[in-house]
């Protein structure tokens, strides 16, 4: 019965973790005169350049910088 129970939490694990995983985008922005190449994490719902767009945005521009380029965006999972 043990090995069951530890069966079912280990399936159980797999699904949380791949209905929860998150496309990567890879973006280029700035602030002021420094600029950023760098990636960040959105959910697999915003996973296309049109509706990363808005969610990079807004998550830079609450850290004052501006967006100017989405690279690429890779589904996860």
């Amino acid at each position: 019965m043990r090995q069951h129970t530890l069966l079912l939490a280990f399936a159980l694990a797999l699904i949380g973790s791949a209905a929860s995983a998150a496309c990567t985008v890879e973006y280029k922005a700035k602030k002021g005169s420094q600029y950023v190449h760098t990636r960040m994490s959105v959910p697999d719902s915003a996973c296309s350049v049109g509706a990363a767009t808005p969610i990079v945005e807004s998550a830079l521009a609450s850290q004052g910088m501006q967006l100017l380029a989405i690279v690429k965006v890779t589904p996860g999972g």
